[in-house]
């Protein structure tokens, strides 16, 4: 199950690919740019003027321009958009490599690292198959290189550091798009754990498996519940990344659902398959903390994730039967697929407990509603701790995995109130499922611990790719908490 780098080489100078392409970047306002002195004609017809997402291709002289549109508005993800398809034709051609012409009046208008960062990533992102299963029309071709030319020297350690970073975080977000696109009888918890021990042995990190028995023990009711229905037992999963000189730690937990049929209270059939992505979340976050670890970033990083199979049969839990969360609160489940809550239930108290983190935030792609709110584009964040949101936002607008906030008002938890238990699993009614189940969680968590809920259901998978994001699993959740973790460690 070992994630291989990609075998694209990047470089500063001149390609010496067999077959190179030279990449132009061009604005909507350059008319007169003398690289444009033989395509006057295309320009004219509108077949390329430089807006933003056109790309030209003249073959006679092996030349790629694409267009960004007008100076004033120059949103990167259009651009990576771009490269993720450059990428995807790597994949298919022998020898063929990328010339990338960074000209002054392009990088006036980016940070050339985030620029540099954005392309790399991108074309990892757009050659890596997620087909791993496919026997037919596998040959492998040779890519070429991809290089970066420059008319100032003063930013060729901008563009180094930009390549080393994307190569670091790209590989991960490429694992947690592999291993959340294999279906759920090649990937159950016990796979989780492989590749969470795969990881840990690739970056010294310490690993820690809670199985059944021990899950038992510790009073893990929600993890226990879930899996009763199936026979892959469900796990609890943590991983610790603790360098020298780190004076914070930051917790990041995970929904690892490697199936959810909905349990007794079954999910309709069409389009149950894609249930497999119910564990993006923990994806997410164990390939996170490889690539903060791969990075040295300057904080202690926890990784804990919840992993089950919530599966209908005699054994499985029902709507109506009641259960003892970690922390002691006794929870009425009205709804069985409602089942990630549980599972985080359990995982975001224990962190609180033993690990203490000075920030917390959980990924899970926990509710439809989400989907509903604010489709494919973004994620939903909710929290009450001002600051941290702040330093969400900031991590989103760097990493380009977007972010939008709704409230975590006490208001949206009356429908949680239990007429048997402490609380149930659902609010009731149809509206704001997404900020509902948000408010269940914080029933689990510290009041003094930072803390913020990612639900990921829209962005975690989708069918058409959009800027920074492909088609298929996207790995989202992964270069965000790269960022924030680089944040939190400041």
């Amino acid at each position: 199950m070992k994630i291989e780098s990609s075998p694209i080489k990047y470089t500063l100078g001149e390609n010496k690919s067999p077959l190179t392409y030279k990449i132009h970047f061009i604005l909507a306002d350059e008319k007169d740019n003398p690289l444009l002195a033989g395509f006057q004609d295309q320009w004219k017809s509108g077949k390329f003027r430089g807006e933003s997402k056109q790309k030209f291709v003249d073959e006679t002289s092996k030349t790629i321009f694409l267009g960004l549109g007008k100076p004033e508005n120059l949103p990167l993800r259009n651009l990576a958009g771009m490269f993720i398809e450059l990428g995807k034709n790597l994949r298919k051609l022998e020898g063929v490599g990328y010339e990338i012409f960074l000209r002054q009046e392009i990088t006036s208008h980016y940070d050339c690292e985030r620029l540099v960062y954005q392309i790399v990533n991108s074309i990892d992102l757009g050659y890596f198959d997620i087909r791993v299963l496919a026997t037919k029309d596998q040959e492998k071709k040779k890519p070429g290189s991809v290089s970066f030319q420059t008319e100032e020297i003063s930013i060729d350690k901008k563009i180094l550091s930009g390549i080393k970073k994307a190569q670091a975080v790209s590989k991960q977000v490429n694992g947690a798009r592999y291993i959340a696109h294999l279906p759920s009888n090649y990937f159950r918890p016990q796979e989780f754990e492989e590749r969470s021990r795969e990881i840990a042995k690739d970056h010294k990190l310490k690993i820690t498996v809670f199985n059944e028995p021990q899950l038992k023990k510790m009073g893990m009711n929600g993890i226990l519940a879930v899996s009763r229905g199936t026979d892959n037992a469900g796990k609890m999963i943590i991983l610790d990344y603790n360098p020298p000189g780190a004076k914070k730690t930051f917790a990041i937990v995970g929904k690892g659902l490697t199936f959810d049929t909905g349990g007794i209270s079954l999910k309709p059939s069409a389009e149950m398959h894609e249930m497999k992505y119910d564990m993006c979340g923990a994806s997410a976050t164990i390939h996170a903390i490889a690539a903060i670890a791969s990075l040295k970033t300057k904080i202690r990083v926890v990784a804990a994730i919840g992993t089950a199979e919530n599966m209908p049969d005699g054994r499985a839990y029902k709507p109506g039967d009641v259960y003892t969360a970690y922390n002691g609160l006794t929870v009425e489940v009205q709804n069985t697929d409602a089942e990630g809550r549980l599972v985080l239930g359990d995982v975001l108290s224990y962190v609180c407990d033993k690990i203490k983190p000075d920030y917390m935030v959980d990924l899970a792609t926990l509710t439809g509603a989400a989907i509903m709110a604010l489709g494919h584009e973004t994620a939903a964040v909710l929290s009450k701790n001002e600051e941290f949101i702040a330093k969400i936002k900031q991590a989103s607008e760097l990493s380009d995995d977007r972010v939008w906030e709704l409230p975590l008002w006490d208001e949206y938890g009356e429908g949680l109130k239990s007429d048997i238990a402490d609380l149930r699993n659902i609010a009731g009614g149809k509206g704001a499922g997404t900020i509902s189940a948000g408010i269940f969680l914080s029933h689990f968590v510290d009041k003094d611990i930072p803390w913020a809920h990612l639900d990921i259901a829209g962005t975690a998978w989708r069918k058409k790719g959009s800027g920074t994001q492909t088609n298929g699993p996207t790995g989202y959740g992964v270069r965000l908490l790269v960022e924030l973790a680089e944040i939190l460690s400041r």
